[in-house]
């Protein structure tokens, strides 16, 4: 069913705000896929679609991120955002009510409806029934997620709307985040920018200060991001290894572990900026490192040039993983079943460069190459986002991918 309303190029905003989201984008997805419209109900679609993230990551004094029951005591502390594909049917959001304040007048959808399971409260089924109705969309094709949408709620919606039919829009939302818009790459950048800072003062720290544990380390990456207006680390590995024995993944290995001399750091940082996140690794070495370690690192990184080499729009993401799986194969690295992926709001997003994944590779998508190797029991990350470009992969960080030695 499309709805009868009338109908424009383009979504347009309910205010002057701007969605994050492309509309024409959006527009054509939910065209080719018969929906009139998307109901998102994960919090990081429902986050994406309004551009609000205080449901979904720490932004104080916002906690509902970590509650799965709120402090009202409700159980159902349910957040659904509906954008239709017919521009003049205007957008709507669903919130628990102790929370709805994070999207009131404060993005660009307007008809923001508190809700709560609660006895004396409005629940929010019955919220989602009149904003569908109220919108003439009783006999809508309407796209939820149905890994996630809980199933009491969609047999309501069933019962209530029978003339409506409900299909799986999963596929849909992971093409509209898929291709970023400026917007979106420019908080990818900052968060990156922010992560060269974050690992520019650790190597600084544990060349000036040796002895500090791995506590005292992943304590200054999250001061650095939190001044930088990030909330706290998605993660922040920091795990010292070295050749007389010191491994990376021990049960020894704990945040108590000293830092030492001779110490090869593998790192990994994931951080968030307005939304958006880092997947950034790299290998330091505390001194020189070993011609055998040198070695090894190098022929790493001349993988991630081979696989950077093969992105570009037009290919699919299972060649990419072909010409790394290739070089690999040719320069004695052991095979892996995947190379890398996207990001945007979630650290791993498809397409994954992997043989399975078939996606056309898009222009505007960011690409993480990921690769983790090694030599004689020590492991080493190299992982990088990068954006697709007409020319190909353009790396989002300045950082040297170069093996880093701390002298």
């Amino acid at each position: 069913m499309t709805s009868t309303r009338t109908s424009s190029d383009s979504l347009k905003p309910a205010s002057d705000l701007q969605p994050l989201f492309d509309p024409d984008r959006a527009q054509r997805l939910m065209a080719g896929d018969g929906l009139d419209l998307l109901l998102a109900s994960r919090r990081h679609n429902v986050a994406y679609l309004t551009d609000r993230f205080g449901i979904l990551y720490w932004d104080y004094p916002e906690v509902a991120h970590c509650l799965e029951r709120e402090d009202d005591g409700c159980e159902a502390p349910y957040y659904f955002a509906g954008v239709a594909r017919n521009s003049s049917i205007p957008p709507f959001v669903v919130a628990h009510q102790n929370r709805a304040y994070v999207f009131k007048g404060k993005g660009w959808i307007t008809d923001v409806r508190p809700c709560c399971d609660l006895p004396g409260q409005k629940p929010a089924i019955d919220c989602l029934v009149d904003a569908l109705r109220e919108r003439g969309l009783e006999e809508a094709r309407i796209g939820v997620e149905m890994n996630h949408l809980p199933a009491r709620v969609l047999m309501e919606l069933m019962e209530r709307l029978p003339e409506a039919h409900f299909t799986d829009a999963r596929s849909t939302l992971w093409k509209m985040r898929s291709v970023k818009t400026p917007r979106e790459l420019e908080r990818q950048r900052q968060a990156y920018r922010i992560g060269e800072e974050v690992y520019r003062q650790v190597f600084r720290l544990v060349r000036e200060r040796p002895g500090l544990t791995v506590n005292e380390v992943r304590g200054a990456q999250m001061e650095t991001a939190t001044r930088a207006g990030c909330p706290p680390l998605h993660f922040g590995y920091v795990k010292p290894q070295n050749e007389r024995g010191k491994r990376a993944w021990s049960r020894d290995n704990t945040g108590a572990t000293l830092i030492e001399p001779g110490d090869i750091l593998f790192l990994d940082l994931g951080l968030i900026w307005q939304g958006y996140t880092t997947d950034f690794g790299r290998v330091a070495v505390l001194g020189r490192a070993s011609t055998e370690v040198r070695a090894a690192y190098e022929k790493m990184r001349r993988c991630r040039e081979a696989i950077a080499a093969a992105i570009r729009p037009g290919v699919k993401a299972s060649d990419v993983f072909a010409a790394g799986a290739r070089f690999r194969s040719e320069n004695g690295l052991p095979a892996r079943e995947g190379l890398g992926h996207s990001l945007g709001i979630e650290c791993h997003e498809p397409p994954v460069l992997s043989p399975h994944d078939h996606t056309v590779i898009e222009e505007g998508m960011t690409l993480v190459i990921e690769l983790v190797d090694g030599v004689g029991g020590i492991a080493f990350l190299l992982e990088d986002a990068g954006l697709v470009t007409a020319e190909g992969w353009k790396s989002l960080t300045t950082l040297s991918a170069d093996l880093v030695e701390i002298c």
